[in-house]
């Protein structure tokens, strides 16, 4: 190449870099901004608290509907009810319609699922198993679906897909057995442990996949209603009470006596259902909207009885909660039950334990603890505290034993469940005193029987791993 040509060369290439960026690529910017959307809209770092509320409401949702559906379980998907084997499976088109009732052959076997199911409902909606608990609630639901399609609505389906969804989400990390067995692992070695929330890209997707679910349901519904006539005239919501499903008499009195409230009801459905699909997005209107469609679904379930659609499509549009909102509710709520100061003996194994295992349900991080082994407190002696643990209350009053769980266990929200435990009279005064009375008296023989079990346990194991290497 000669010299002319070099020279040539190194001008062009010095000519196109000091040509901006912008004029060399025209489209670089748009296409960053495309993909910096397309990023921000679906993978935003996001905690699983929304998912694993819709979890609670869908998995509570089934454990209703089937359990009220125990006593027609022959009826409604056995051999001999009212859409035999047979008859169910003309309705199969392809292989990918699956049911395991098909493979049944015992009435045991419809029994024997039946119940797995239940349990399997219950321990999704509790958060407990959950990696492995939802998989086969999906099982079970669809195997429900394909087994008698002539009782299924478009209810089964959105539970369907929004299951799908919760089964490729992480769910299970906040809301859960599986968080406070995993709080309570972590305050073992540590109480003042606070092991972090999750907040993944992935959770940010699935909860972007089902608000879209959300809005395109009620996108559809909405245009498919501006299609009729009824709809326009605003007489849709009488013609709906006077149907042989949904007749009711008392709404029809009142609706006759005040016909507005008709006119009203129709072009109020309408509009929810149509601005839902747009202004649900915006940070100002969701509040609004999400409200809308609640009580839009509260009004299905009280006046139409659809309360398993209802129930389960207001559990989908939970999905639209911000955390943001579940952590100002909780900042409220720990600010108006005020601080509270929990004294134990850091010394007592047992006592440890039972802390440990009670601030697991403490998710809002509402309880301090004071070793007054290590840090003494200023307003209960260490003589008071060698006999029962104290609980420091707001206001500056201390509360031993009993007295103390039971004031905690009414200001803290992961505890409300056991409520009935301390404050219903029978269970509280008869045996919750004389129950802790005992345990406070010999919870050192408890804290040597706790201690003496993971040693037997290790040493069985060490045993065990020694038989498989010597094999």
């Amino acid at each position: 190449m000669t010299a002319a040509r070099l020279r040539s060369l190194h001008g062009l290439i010095a000519a196109e870099r000091a040509v901006p960026a912008r004029r060399r690529f025209p489209g670089r910017r748009a296409l960053a901004a495309i993909v910096g959307s397309w990023s921000w809209f679906w993978f935003q770092p996001s905690s699983t608290a929304p998912l694993d509320i819709v979890r609670i409401g869908i998995a509570a949702a089934l454990l209703f509907h089937y359990g009220t559906g125990t006593p027609f379980l022959f009826d409604f998907w056995g051999d001999d009810g009212w859409l035999p084997r047979g008859d169910a499976l003309s309705y199969v088109d392809g292989p990918w319609m699956q049911s395991v009732f098909f493979y049944f052959t015992a009435k045991w076997q419809w029994l024997a699922f039946h119940a797995v199911f239940l349990f399997c409902c219950a321990a999704l909606m509790l958060g407990w198993r959950t990696a492995w608990v939802k998989w086969i609630v999906l099982v079970g639901q669809i195997s429900y679906d394909y087994r008698d399609m002539t009782i299924i609505y478009g209810a089964e389906s959105i539970t369907d897909c929004l299951l799908f969804i919760l089964c490729l989400a992480p769910i299970g990390r906040t809301l859960s057995l599986d968080r406070v067995r995993g709080v309570r692992a972590a305050k073992r070695g540590n109480l003042v442990a606070k092991p972090a929330v999750l907040e993944t890209p992935w959770a940010g997707a699935c909860i972007r996949l089902m608000q879209i679910q959300m809005a395109v349901l009620f996108f559809y519904s909405g245009i498919d209603k501006i299609r009729w006539d009824e709809w326009w005239r605003g007489d849709a919501i009488w013609l709906v009470f006077t149907t042989y499903e949904f007749y009711n008499p008392l709404v029809l009195q009142l609706l006759a006596r005040h016909y507005w409230l008709v006119n009203v009801a129709t072009y109020g459905t309408l509009s929810i259902e149509i601005a839902y699909p747009f202004l649900i997005w915006q940070r100002l209107t969701r509040p609004y909207l999400l409200s809308a469609a609640i009580f839009l679904h509260l009004m299905f379930a009280t006046l139409m009885g659809l309360v398993f659609f209802a129930f389960i499509m207001i559990s989908g549009h939970l999905s639209f909660v911000r955390p943001e909102w579940l952590q100002r509710l909780g900042a409220w709520w720990k600010q108006r039950a005020g601080d509270m100061e929990m004294i134990y003996d850091g010394r007592c194994g047992f006592c440890v334990r039972s802390m440990a295992w009670f601030l697991a349900f403490d998710g809002l991080g509402q309880i301090r603890t004071r070793d007054f082994r290590t840090d003494p407190s200023p307003v209960v002696s260490d003589a008071q505290v060698e006999k029962a643990l104290y609980t420091v209350l707001p206001d500056g009053r201390a509360l031993p034993g009993f007295e103390a769980y039971r004031y905690v266990v009414l200001h803290v929200p992961g505890m409300w469940w056991m409520v009935p435990f301390f404050y219903v009279p029978l269970v509280s005064r008869l045996c919750g005193h004389p129950i802790y009375n005992w345990i406070a008296a010999n919870r050192g023989r408890l804290s040597a029987v706790i201690g003496a079990k993971p040693a037997a346990f290790s040493r069985v194991r060490a045993v065990v791993k020694g038989r498989a290497g010597a094999v």
